[in-house]
């Protein structure tokens, strides 16, 4: 058994890991900008596009709060967009959908020189080096969400269904592929209410501001730290074998799923490693992990031709969970982040404990830090008050 205080660091520690992985403020208001523009230039007065209204808004990991910075300085981050026309599928077919949008982004000479290859679904716009992320643009339209109604999907969530574009389809099935970003994110923040309410609410107190002006990226839960602590583990494990490493939707619904408003960080890693396996359930002979959106699909469809990736998630959980068990076993804070390094990088966990270490200072500046007895650990509730200190020594 650990003690409260050990455990209560070892959650600062992870708090700290998953700010470091964290997208910057500077990152995240220029992502927010760019892609507004590129809203306003698809949908700009006597566009191609603008009898159709286009709507551009993120999906994906950027718009659940759970990105993570990319492992290697040479990678980008990845920014997953909507641009839904308001049209009916008997008005277009995917394949002149694609199309429209492609046109109309290559009008713009930024954007034309900015343009990758077409992509199966997307197109995909790389922004400078230095801005560090490309944009991939899913062209969509409404979906008639009716069907989605009749297997039990609530309203709020089943009306904001839409169709997407497949270039791999589109010839052999007239059928539209169908999507649902919008609902499924708001099914996922439900499952983080209790705690992201109370969360905001602090953090409108700390800054001094009514709740109503806290933007809601600026509010991290337990659950949006976890998934990006399991995300950037899966990373560094399955670094050389990024076909087998779990995919971040399965991690992301799992986890979800298995979320009980746990407000310690330690504590919810440990539940979600624990409880995510319960949320895949057998149909038929096939392991599902049901979109919570869209009962028809099945998030590790892939599972049943690669076998080896079900067992690789299975693994992988059992890894997360040794190496957070063994680390809490370590006494003393760089013992503990050396022991973390090999699962989720040097260069995080150093900015982690740089982190850790500002903290500290100003609960030593403060006459607030104080040490757990036995385990070595600073904090606020210990035992045994340390001292403040100058740059000439102990005052």
């Amino acid at each position: 058994m650990f003690d409260l205080e050990k455990k209560t660091q070892f959650s600062q520690i992870l708090r700290h890991l998953a700010d470091s992985l964290d997208i910057s403020d500077t990152h995240y208001d220029d992502a927010v900008k760019k892609y507004k523009a590129v809203g306003n230039w698809l949908g700009k007065e006597g566009s191609s596009l603008a009898q159709y209204s286009p709507e551009i808004s993120p999906q994906g990991s950027f718009n659940l709060g759970t990105i993570v910075k990319p492992v290697s300085h040479e990678d980008t981050y990845d920014i997953d967009l909507v641009c839904q026309l308001d049209i009916s599928q008997n008005e277009i077919t995917q394949l002149l959908l694609k199309k429209i949008v492609g046109d109309r982004l290559r009008v713009n000479k930024t954007y034309q020189g900015m343009l990758a290859k077409e992509g199966r679904r997307c197109w995909t716009l790389i922004y400078a080096e230095e801005t560090k992320f490309h944009m991939d643009i899913l062209p969509a339209i409404p979906d008639d969400y009716t069907w989605l109604i009749q297997l039990g999907v609530p309203y709020e969530y089943a009306s904001q269904a839409i169709c997407i574009t497949d270039k791999n389809r589109w010839h052999l099935d007239p059928d539209w592929p169908r999507s649902n970003p919008k609902g499924y994110a708001d099914w996922f923040r439900q499952r983080m209410v209790t705690v992201f309410e109370s969360q905001k609410k602090f953090l409108a107190e700390q800054m001094r501001a009514n709740i109503e002006d806290v933007p809601d990226y600026k509010v991290k839960t337990p659950l949006q730290r976890a998934i990006q602590i399991l995300k950037r583990h899966r990373d560094i494990m399955f670094a050389n074998d990024p076909d087998g490493m779990p995919i971040s939707i399965i991690i992301t619904t799992l986890a979800a799923h298995a979320y009980n408003n746990e407000t310690d960080l330690y504590e919810t890693l440990k539940s979600l490693v624990k409880n995510m396996p319960l949320y895949i359930e057998p149909h038929e002979g096939i392991l599902w992990v049901p979109n919570p959106v869209n009962p028809k699909e099945n998030f590790a469809d892939k599972w049943q031709e690669h076998p080896d990736r079900a067992v690789n998630f299975h693994k992988w959980l059992v890894k997360v969970e040794k190496d957070i068990t063994d680390a809490l076993e370590n006494q003393g804070i760089h013992e503990i982040a050396s022991s973390l390094k090999p699962a989720f990088g040097e260069k995080s966990l150093n900015e982690a404990l740089v982190m850790y270490g500002d903290k500290v200072n100003k609960q030593r500046q403060n006459g607030k830090l104080r040490m757990a007895a036995g385990s070595g650990i600073i904090g606020s509730t210990g035992q045994t008050k340390v001292g403040g200190h100058t740059f000439y020594g102990r005052q």
